[in-house]
């Protein structure tokens, strides 16, 4: 069973940043609410869903370039499959790939504070209102890929699992807008969302 995407038809178009324009300088920025279609917020409306002010950008560039393996959670991958809507543009070689650690043990624990990946927040101006102060990641050796897909259009992602981004192409820039849906201001489990928007799934 597929744990891990789902395409989603939505009644609106989510336009592309004009930040996405330009080559990336890292992996992840932030993003402001202007880039939240307003048919967005009204359709979460719909299904008694808020949205978090945690909107990002992912970058990967041409020739190889990547988002790292991590999952968007605070918890170990599986304790809480968080799901995202995301949106990407770039080449059709390009994929987000999920992974499962071999040996739980070898999972590594990334606090953000002790990074760079959280210091965008203060530049755009966010106080988040989900807990993103610290994630899981693995040495590729101890990982096994359990799937792979090209994201093409709106989708359903399940980021508490381990994941990364992959871009080939070697001239094409391969650029990511995620949001957070909330149930009275929790994340969503992947299967929850799936019961949800259920209506709106792709076969």
């Amino acid at each position: 069973m597929n744990i891990y995407h789902k395409f989603i038809n939505l009644p609106f178009e989510i336009p592309k940043p004009k930040m996405f324009e330009d080559p990336g300088s890292s992996f992840i920025t932030y993003v402001g609410k202007d880039a939240v279609p307003q048919g967005l917020k009204e359709w979460l409306l719909g299904f008694n869903l808020t949205l978090s002010n945690v909107i990002e950008g992912f970058y990967s560039a041409p020739n190889g370039g990547e988002v790292p393996i991590h999952n968007d959670t605070i918890t170990k991958p599986g304790e809480h499959d968080a799901v995202k809507i995301n949106m990407t543009w770039g080449p059709a070689s390009s994929v987000t790939r999920w992974w499962k650690v071999k040996d739980e043990s070898k999972l590594i624990e990334i606090v953000h504070d002790q990074t760079e990946v959280n210091d965008g927040f203060a530049k755009a101006g966010i106080v988040p209102d989900i807990e993103c102060y610290k994630c899981y990641t693995a040495d590729p050796t101890d990982l096994n890929l359990v799937y792979e897909q090209v994201i093409d259009r709106p989708s359903l992602l399940n980021v508490g699992q381990l994941h990364s981004t992959f871009n080939p192409d070697p001239t094409q820039h391969r650029w990511t807008l995620s949001f957070t849906p909330l149930k009275d201001g929790n994340t969503i489990p992947f299967n929850n969302a799936i019961e949800i928007f259920k209506s709106c799934l792709e076969n």
